[in-house]
């Protein structure tokens, strides 16, 4: 979890890129963490590259520290606890926000696509999907995945950067070969289908953004509220530092 960035607005960046203008909702939730998060059974665990706490685990509301099983007074023993449900609460959660949010940005393009070259013989739309599905599956058998990375550097920038030309170029033909025909009357239906392919786009986009947002305001009230929890454990580690696994900051 070096720098995670979990939000509508991923999704609505390659929304705009696709021609495809949302208005009104974007929930940001931001956190960051020096920690590569991963499991193993049931145990949490939180690794980075430097001592002290340089590989904690949570599990059963106990707290191992760099192979060492901390002692909890009670209440640490409970917010431990609750911190431990939180992450594993937080998880699908994680997984599933990401995942609509992806198939907004999939959903533009597919649209953009379709309404610019039509649905038979469109390669792009069938690389498009193809691509969504694959990006789901590995969603599916690693939701680590979502925790660790920076989702739109890592995963909406590149669909971006894969599609988005050709889509834009499809649009251009189109457009060129308008230019060049001098047929006022093409032109102008196309100028009007354009329009109303945007309205439609822009139509879906917002009702699924509109889902979206509650599921993603409940993921953001959890990972505020594990900070909380975190910043109320009393132990500390070896060098009295406080247990630190994520930093929270206002949308």
């Amino acid at each position: 979890m070096k720098h995670l960035v979990l939000a509508t607005a991923l999704s609505l960046g390659a929304v705009s890129a696709a021609h495809a203008h949302t208005q009104g909702s974007s929930v940001q939730c931001n956190f960051e963490s020096d920690y590569t998060f991963s499991q193993q059974g049931r145990t949490l665990i939180f690794s980075k590259d430097k001592a002290p706490g340089k590989r904690i685990m949570i599990q059963d509301s106990r707290l191992i520290v760099d192979g060492k099983d901390l002692e909890l007074s009670p209440e640490d023993r409970q917010r431990v606890g609750e911190f431990e449900d939180e992450m594993r609460l937080l998880i699908p959660q994680v997984k599933q926000v990401t995942t609509e949010a992806i198939d907004i940005a999939f959903l533009a393009l597919i649209e953009v696509s379709r309404g610019l070259n039509g649905e038979q013989d469109n390669s792009t739309i069938r690389k498009l999907q193809n691509a969504q599905i694959n990006l789901r599956n590995s969603i599916n058998k690693n939701p680590e995945l979502v925790i660790n990375d920076d989702i739109d550097a890592k995963i909406i920038e590149p669909i971006i950067a894969d599609f988005v030309p050709d889509v834009a170029s499809a649009a251009l033909r189109q457009a060129l070969s308008l230019v060049f025909s001098r047929d006022e009357e093409k032109a102008k239906a196309f100028e009007k289908r354009m329009d109303a392919m945007g309205d439609e786009i822009e139509t879906k986009v917002e009702a699924r953004a509109k889902k979206l947002e509650p599921l993603a305001q409940a993921m953001c009230s959890r990972v505020r509220n594990m900070d909380r929890i975190e910043d109320s454990i009393g132990v500390r580690l070896g060098n009295k530092e406080k247990i630190n696994l994520l930093d929270t900051k206002a949308p």
